[in-house]
């Protein structure tokens, strides 16, 4: 009976001795800084869609911070004031490149700072109107929030770089407040960004030939096949009385009726152009054009690192709605 204890003792002994070098050689599972494991890369960059105010130029935000699965990614140097606005049509800004252990991670988060900028002076996050007037954007909370993302094939694979781009929708994240600006509510600002693994995303790319009848700007919207709703998506929802609130991602044409849609997964989806008006008191209308294209958009397919081209014609009376 004593040598079956001293056998049980030994083979526990052994267990967590086997535990414990086990954790020292390969340490903590979902530590991205992991200097022990097997090593790849991550490379974060950043993009935007564009805002409806159009006497906006410029918006700024300041990340501080960077998170993998809940550790400080180092691989980021913050904080970091960024103009988003600038950032538009497949434009990116590297906001950081690291070594990363090799592991599947779920959750990547944006921490986000509206009291001060990377040079430390207030505001953080601001707006830079066309008339060179800046005005500060608010954020609930006490000025900082922060912002989970859950990139899809987040993987880092051994002596190889993943590329995480998070798409920085500006026309779901900011909202007109009291002759000022500010952010939409924490859950909507969570559902206005969204990050994907560049590898596994390809872009669709077009222009409107007749785009000059439109006498205005157009925005084309995107949507996953089979999720348009136009009685829900041209009216505001939401405590931010968000229009189009469930598109993936939109941008506006530029003078000759060219556009870009990047980063979009793999996979079908529904396309719409929209021009936006104004009425006598100066309050956003949505008409939605009826297009005519070299394919059916309702049914646009995207192939991962591939361009699908579209070619487009506003139909004469061309309104939808």
């Amino acid at each position: 009976m004593k040598n079956l204890k001293k056998l049980i003792a030994t083979v526990v002994t052994l267990s967590v001795f086997s535990i414990s070098c086990e954790s020292e050689l390969f340490g903590p599972k979902n530590d991205i800084n992991n200097t022990d494991s097997a090593k790849g890369s991550l490379s974060l960059s950043i993009t935007d869609a564009p805002i409806d105010q159009g006497d906006v130029s410029a918006v700024f935000v300041t990340i501080t911070e960077i998170k993998v699965d809940g550790k400080t990614f180092s691989g980021f140097k913050g904080p970091k004031t960024v103009n988003l606005l600038a950032l538009q049509n497949g434009n990116t800004l590297e906001l950081g490149k690291g070594d990363a252990a090799v592991d599947s991670y779920s959750t990547l988060t944006l921490v986000i700072d509206a009291t001060k900028d990377e040079a430390q002076n207030a505001p953080g996050c601001y707006i830079t109107k066309t008339n060179g007037t800046k005005q500060a954007l608010e954020i609930s909370g006490n000025g900082a929030t922060e912002i989970d993302l859950k990139p899809k094939n987040f993987t880092i694979n051994e002596n190889a770089n993943t590329e995480i781009v998070m798409d920085f929708d500006l026309r779901k994240s900011i909202k007109s407040k009291n002759n000022g600006f500010a952010f939409v509510t924490l859950g909507e600002l969570k559902s206005a960004v969204r990050a994907e693994n560049k590898a596994a995303t390809g872009t669709l790319k077009g222009k409107i030939e007749n785009y000059s009848i439109a006498k205005s700007d157009v925005v084309v919207y995107v949507y996953k096949k089979g999720t348009f709703n136009s009685s829900k998506e041209i009216n505001g929802q939401g405590s931010s009385d968000l229009k189009f609130a469930n598109a993936i991602t939109s941008t506006k044409t530029d003078g000759a009726g060219n556009f870009t849609l990047a980063y979009l997964p793999a996979g079908e989806y529904e396309v719409y152009c929209d021009k936006p008006d104004k009425n006598a008191l100066g309050l956003g209308l949505n008409t939605l054009l009826n297009i005519k294209s070299n394919v059916d958009l309702k049914s646009v397919g995207v192939n991962a690192g591939a361009q699908t081209n579209l070619s487009l014609s506003i139909s004469l009376g061309g309104i939808l709605n």
